[in-house]
C-alpha cells in the first residue's frame, strides 16, 4: 500500500509550481463550475471527505464544485486545465508562503481550539495578506489534528528525547529546528510502502497527527504515544488569485459562504477522526501518555524564542508581527495543559 500523499512532497510543489505558472489573468466568467484538485491519493482520507462535502453544500447554493484526487505530475503536464481551487497540506504551501509556519511552531498554540481563534481574527488576515503576495488566496483552514509523539519510549518528557532520532516524510525546517533544540536527531525518509516505513520506524520515531500514526500502523513497532500537542497539522483550500479573480463576485461570495459552513463542519469532523485513530492506537496495545502543565513547561523551557524558529526568508519585523498576531487574545496558551480528544464526538447531522 503506497503511503498517503505526505511522503510524496515533489508532487505537491510540482501541482503548486505548475499551477501558479500555467494561469494568466482572464476576463470575469459567470461559469459556476469549480475544479478542486484534493491533493491526495487515498479517496478514504478526510482531506477528500471534506473536499465532497464542500461540493454537496455548493449545490445547495448554486454552484458546481468539482474535486478530484491529485493527478500525476505527467498527467498534469500533458495540457490538462489548471484548478480553480487547490486542497494540500499546510506545509506544502508553506514553502512558497514561508510566514505560514508561525502555525506550525511547537508549544505556540495549546491545542487546536487555539488555532481557529488567533486564524479566525488577526492571524489570519495577516497570513491572507502573506499569501496574495504569493499569487495565492487563502480561503480555508481544515484540520487535521495536533501532533503526538509515537515511538519505543514515552514522550511526555521532554528528557526522553534526548539523543533519538525522528523520521521525517517531508522537507520540514520547522521540524528539524524543533527536534534540534529538543536534543533529538531527524532523519528523512522516502518509503514507498507501509512496510518500508515500518522498518523505518523500528527504530525511529514519529510526530504526526493521531490519524496519521493509526495510518501509518506505528502500533506495530511503537509502544507508546504521547498526547504532546505542540504542533498543528492543517490543510488549506487555496486559489490562483489570477483564477481567483476572473470568477463573477456572486460565485465569489456564494463559496465563501459554503466554506465557512463547511469548516465548521469539518472541524467537528476531524475531532471525531482524531478520537477514533486515539481509541484504536489504545486498543491495539499502545501506552496512551497525556502531558501536565510541568511537563510541557519543560519542553517550552528547551524552545528558543518562537520567532527564532520561523523561516530565514521572513524579515524580523514580520516575524515579530505573526507571533504577537498569533498570541494576541487566545485563550488557553497559559495553562500549559491540553485535554487529549474525547471518543466518538457528535458528529454533525449530513
Amino acid at each position: 500500500m503506497l503511503l498517503r500523499c505526505v511522503a510524496h512532497p515533489g508532487l505537491l510543489l510540482f501541482i503548486l509550481l505548475v499551477t501558479a505558472g500555467a494561469l494568466a489573468p482572464a476576463a470575469a466568467t459567470d461559469d459556476s463550475t469549480l475544479r478542486l484538485t484534493v491533493v491526495s491519493h487515498e479517496p478514504g482520507h478526510f482531506s477528500w471527505a471534506a473536499a465532497s462535502r464542500l461540493a454537496q453544500s455548493a449545490g445547495e447554493n448554486g454552484l458546481k464544485v468539482e474535486p478530484e484526487l491529485a493527478t500525476s505530475p505527467g498527467e498534469q503536464a500533458q495540457g490538462r486545465a489548471s484548478p480553480d481551487l487547490l486542497l494540500m497540506p499546510l506545509r506544502s504551501l508553506a514553502t512558497q508562503v514561508p510566514a505560514l509556519e508561525v502555525l506550525e511552531l511547537p508549544f505556540l498554540f495549546s491545542g487546536v481550539a487555539d488555532i481557529h481563534q488567533a486564524f479566525d481574527n488577526a492571524l489570519g488576515k495577516l497570513l491572507r495578506e502573506q499569501a496574495r503576495q504569493q499569487g495565492w488566496e487563502l480561503l480555508a483552514l481544515w484540520d487535521e489534528g495536533m501532533h503526538a509523539l509515537s515511538g519505543q519510549r514515552r514522550y511526555d518528557r521532554a528528557i526522553n528525547l534526548t539523543g533519538m532520532e525522528f523520521i521525517l516524510l517531508r522537507p520540514d525546517p520547522v521540524a528539524e529546528k524543533q527536534f534540534k533544540a529538543l536534543d533529538a536527531w531527524t532523519r528523512s525518509a522516502r518509503p514507498q510502502t507501509r512496510e518500508q516505513l515500518l522498518r523505518e520506524c523500528a527504530i525511529g520515531s514519529r510526530s504526526a497527527s493521531l490519524q496519521q500514526i493509526w495510518h501509518e500502523r506505528l502500533d506495530r513497532v511503537h509502544l507508546a504515544v504521547s498526547l504532546t500537542a505542540h504542533r498543528y497539522e492543517g490543510w488549506v483550500v487555496i486559489a490562483p488569485v489570477a483564477t481567483w479573480s476572473r470568477h463573477s463576485e456572486k460565485d465569489r461570495a456564494a463559496l465563501l459562504k459554503v466554506l465557512s459552513s463547511t469548516t465548521q463542519w469539518q472541524r467537528t469532523d476531524a475531532q471525531r477522526r482524531e478520537a477514533d485513530a486515539l481509541k484504536q492506537l489504545e486498543t491495539s496495545g499502545m501506552q496512551i501518555h497525556s502531558l501536565d502543565a510541568e511537563q510541557r513547561a519543560a519542553f517550552m523551557k528547551r524552545l528558543p524564542a518562537w520567532d527564532e524558529l520561523l523561516s530565514d526568508e521572513l524579515e524580523q519585523s514580520l516575524r515579530k508581527k505573526l507571533i504577537a498576531a498569533a498570541t494576541t487574545g487566545v485563550v488557553g496558551r497559559t495553562t500549559g495543559q491540553e485535554t487529549p480528544p474525547k471518543a466518538q464526538p457528535a458528529t454533525p447531522d449530513g
